[in-house]
């Protein structure tokens, strides 16, 4: 993958701005340590908190992400360094997201495989527990039948 400027974008475009980490962790409601670890690239900010930032700055998250920012005048307006590396970028991101994708429907397939083999132990299951009561219906019958001949031998012999 491609490198990441977001944590320097994040970093310098404070810096450019003049906003300290509570003024900004107060803008997007979110804590000063995680933007300080976002920024030290400890920890990487969901997509929803790259959008806050991005549209604090009014900047978007591919700029964010994927362009080194250098200059940030008052008007709002983002000097980037070339981007002619953002094409290459973008085909490995959306190689990455092909994969994702394969891998995606890989997962999907195993479980609904999982799902068919869950089921089919659960028929399994309730077949043996049927042929067992059948079993077990089987044995009383064959009890009382025993009592039955019992009862006639004895009948028999007191004749």
């Amino acid at each position: 993958m491609s490198k990441s400027y977001f944590a320097e974008n994040l970093r310098n475009l404070r810096k450019y701005k003049k906003i300290t980490l509570e003024d900004l962790s107060s803008a997007i409601n979110v804590s000063k340590s995680a933007i300080s670890d976002y920024e030290n690239e400890k920890f990487s900010p969901t997509i929803f908190i790259c959008r806050k930032i991005a549209d604090f700055f009014n900047v978007s998250i591919e700029n964010m992400e994927y362009s080194e920012i250098l200059d940030f005048s008052d008007k709002n307006d983002v000097k980037i360094k070339s981007s002619e590396s953002m094409p290459k970028m973008l085909a490995e991101t959306l190689e990455y997201a092909e994969v994702l994708e394969k891998q995606k429907a890989e997962l999907q397939l195993e479980i609904r495989l999982y799902k068919q083999k869950t089921e089919s132990l659960q028929l399994q299951l309730k077949l043996h527990d049927q042929l067992k009561n059948s079993k077990l219906s089987e044995i009383e019958l064959l009890r009382n039948q025993i009592i039955l001949l019992e009862e006639k031998i004895k009948l028999i012999q007191k004749d």
